[in-house]
């Protein structure tokens, strides 16, 4: 068996003997192993057994498909959906080293990227507690490789079920459009900009034949699952799937460095200026983004870029958001010139400031404290965080090191 089969299959009996330590710790404590949004895909998928929409489940906000795929949660095992989840996780991990090589990394270099996931601790709880995002994170980085293969439609195809079932890879939609035809480097592109920026502009964004393709699969795929899901549970799905996403709040404790300020304005609807200074920053990093690393051997960096600002930034942010960007690392680690030291420094900074903030957490959820200042500076420390590792890897990206690899 190869390496990889061995590191794949390793990784998979982990993820498997801690959904099955899950159960037993549910039992025992108070606090649950398993993440609640969880039970909530078992409730929705309870309420299409019956047949009734998954949608007269409170807080139930996803596509009816997740409900779908774990109805076998009530008809074989508790369990299914997590054993799942975990399985989709490996199979993120093969599209990494499948990504690396298409790119011209060697397999050994591949072979160590998908370790980087397969090992990684945060991934493995995130999958084992029940929580849905490493299917997103499969059809970005299976939309990532098709494009790099230059399948055009069938990336089209890919993107538009990434949308479909959780909204923000719609983000990386411009990105993924400009780097259809640019192969440049990013001097290059930046050289092309200052010369002559309207004019280049314009010409990186007429469309091409391959263009069309994408665009159209993408909105044939995302349209047709749309309409479906619209005609089998009405406005219910739209507004519970797609329009609540866009205006999301929660006064809940959270991650977010805007939690507080969601929290103390619970009695009243956010109003424009809040909603422009909460949207319009996160807008404009994500077309800069765009524009500075869509071409098509910059796109895996652009979009793990991107996934850092969208969850920075995000009004609401909890533990699974993580996934967005830690699945876009690997992919990018080639082509990030760090050393040994200053990745362990990144790591044990974002670590820091995640575990910082489960303090005051721990004491406002099981004990009742009055603890929002100190999860508000907290949140705070997070987001510079983020945004310290976001300029450390924009410092560290050298993308002609491809050429070192070959």
């Amino acid at each position: 068996m190869s390496s990889i089969g061995t590191h794949c299959i390793l990784g998979l009996c982990i993820r498997f003997a801690l959904i099955a330590y899950g159960e037993v710790h549910d039992r025992l404590s108070v606090v649950q192993y398993t993440d609640i949004d969880y039970r909530v895909f078992t409730d929705a998928a309870r309420h299409m057994l019956l047949g009734s929409s998954p949608y007269n489940r409170h807080t139930y906000r996803y596509t009816p498909l997740l409900a779908a795929v774990l109805t076998p949660n009530l008809i074989l095992h508790p369990a299914w959906g997590k054993l799942l989840f975990s399985m989709v996780d490996i199979c993120v991990a093969l599209l990494i080293q499948f990504l690396v090589i298409a790119q011209g990394s060697s397999t050994r270099v591949a072979t160590w990227c998908l370790m980087a996931w397969v090992y990684n601790p945060l991934a493995i709880v995130i999958a084992t507690r029940g929580n849905a995002d490493s299917i997103s994170a499969m059809f970005v980085l299976g939309t990532l490789l098709l494009l790099e293969k230059q399948y055009f439609m069938l990336a089209g195809v890919m993107h538009g079920l990434a949308i479909h079932v959780r909204l923000y890879p719609i983000a990386f939609s411009l990105a993924m459009y400009l780097s259809v035809h640019k192969d440049r480097h990013i001097s290059l592109m930046k050289e092309a900009f200052c010369r002559n920026a309207v004019k280049q502009l314009l010409s990186d964004l007429k469309p091409t034949c391959n263009h069309v393709k994408l665009v159209l699969a993408c909105l044939a795929t995302l349209g047709s699952l749309t309409g479906m899901c619209y005609a089998l549970y009405g406005y219910r799905f739209l507004y519970e799937s797609l329009l609540y996403h866009l205006g999301r709040r929660d006064i809940r404790h959270n991650f977010s460095v805007y939690f507080y300020l969601q929290y103390l304005g619970s009695d009243a609807p956010a109003g424009l200026t809040q909603r422009v200074l909460t949207f319009v920053p996160q807008l404009i990093l994500l077309l800069a983004l765009s524009w500075a690393y869509g071409c098509r051997r910059d796109l895996p960096f652009c979009v793990l870029s991107q996934a850092i600002v969208m969850v920075a930034y995000n009004p609401v942010l909890t533990s699974q958001y993580f996934v967005w960007f830690l699945s876009l690392v690997p992919p990018c680690l080639p082509w990030l010139s760090l050393s040994c030291h200053q990745a362990i420094a990144i790591t044990v900074l974002w670590l820091a400031a995640q575990l910082a903030w489960l303090l005051p957490a721990y004491w406002l959820e099981f004990r009742g404290q009055d603890t929002f200042v100190y999860l508000w500076l907290q949140g705070i420390a997070l987001f510079c965080a983020n945004v310290a590792v976001l300029g450390r890897f924009i410092r560290a990206y050298q993308p002609m090191k491809i050429e070192k690899l070959k």
